[in-house]
C-alpha cells in the first residue's frame, strides 16, 4: 500500500471516531456532572455542624448509674447526667449539677447532695425532698457557700435516700467535678450574648457543667428554636444517655433547712 493510501485511511478512521467520542462524552457528562454538583459543601454539612463536646483526657473514681437493693428503688436506676468519665470541668464559682431520678413523688423520698475536697473533708451537704418526679432534676451548689477553689479537685455524691434506718440501702450516683480559671481569651468570647455561640465556645472547650446547664435552661425556656433540643439530644447521645434525652425536667428539690 503506498503511503498517500495509507495516509488517507487514517485520515477518514479518525473522522469517522471524532463524533463517536463527542456523542459518548455527551451521554456521560450529565451522569457524571450531577453528582459533583449536588455535593453538600464541608462548610455546610450537618455532621460537621452537629454539637460536638471535646472530652477533656481526665477521669474520676465513681458511677454516674446506681440503684438500691429496696424493692421500690431497685427497679429502676438513678443517673447523674455525667460523660462516662465521672468528670467535669467547670468555670461557673457555683456549678449546677443534673440527675435523673426515676422514682415516683407518691414514694415521698428524700435526697442527699454533699461534695467533698481532695483531702476527704465535706465541703458541702443537703438534704432535699423530691417532688414533681420522675423526671431530670437540679442542684445548684448555693450562693451561700464559698466558690470552688480553682483547680482544685472535688468529689460529689447525690443519693436518694430509699429506707431512712439504713443508709446502705441508698440509690446513689457520684464523680467529680474541678474549676478552671478563665482565660482572658475565652471571657471575651462569652461577652457575646448570642447563646448558640456560648453553647459551641463551652462545647469547645470540654466545659460539661456550663455546656449542660445552658442546654437544660434554654429547653426549660422552650425557646421557637428547634435545633436547642437537638443540641440537648446529641450531647446525651455522644455520653451514650440518650435514653433519657426525652425525659422531662422538674423542679423537684426542696431544702429542709
Amino acid at each position: 500500500m503506498s503511503q498517500k493510501k495509507y495516509l488517507t485511511k487514517q485520515i477518514m478512521f479518525f473522522a469517522t471516531l471524532t463524533p463517536v467520542l463527542v456523542t459518548a462524552v455527551g451521554i456521560l457528562k450529565p451522569l457524571i456532572l450531577p453528582k459533583i454538583t449536588s455535593a453538600i459543601p464541608l462548610n455546610q454539612s450537618p455532621f460537621l455542624m452537629a454539637l460536638k463536646f471535646n472530652l477533656p483526657p481526665k477521669g474520676a473514681p465513681g458511677k454516674r448509674r446506681g440503684a438500691s437493693t429496696r424493692d421500690y428503688c431497685s427497679s429502676k436506676e438513678l443517673i447523674a447526667l455525667m460523660p462516662g468519665t465521672n468528670f467535669g470541668l467547670t468555670i461557673a464559682e457555683r456549678p449546677t449539677f443534673w440527675f435523673y431520678v426515676p422514682y415516683p413523688e407518691t414514694l415521698g423520698l428524700e435526697a442527699e447532695f454533699s461534695l467533698t475536697d481532695k483531702e476527704g473533708n465535706e465541703v458541702y451537704q443537703q438534704i432535699v425532698t423530691l417532688k414533681n418526679t420522675p423526671g431530670i432534676v437540679k442542684f445548684t451548689f448555693p450562693a451561700t457557700e464559698s466558690p470552688l477553689e480553682l483547680e482544685k479537685f472535688y468529689t460529689w455524691r447525690f443519693s436518694v435516700i430509699c429506707d431512712p434506718n439504713n443508709r446502705l440501702d441508698d440509690a446513689f450516683v457520684n464523680g467529680a467535678v474541678e474549676r478552671v480559671p478563665i482565660t482572658s481569651q475565652l471571657e471575651s468570647k462569652l461577652q457575646d450574648n448570642n447563646y448558640r455561640k456560648r453553647i459551641d465556645i463551652y462545647a469547645e472547650n470540654g466545659l460539661w457543667f456550663d455546656l449542660l446547664t445552658t442546654l437544660a435552661e434554654l429547653c426549660v425556656a422552650n425557646l421557637p428554636d428547634t435545633s436547642i433540643d437537638e443540641d440537648w439530644e446529641n450531647l446525651l447521645q455522644q455520653v451514650q444517655l440518650e435514653k433519657i434525652a426525652d425525659k422531662p425536667f422538674v423542679d423537684c428539690c426542696n431544702s429542709e433547712e
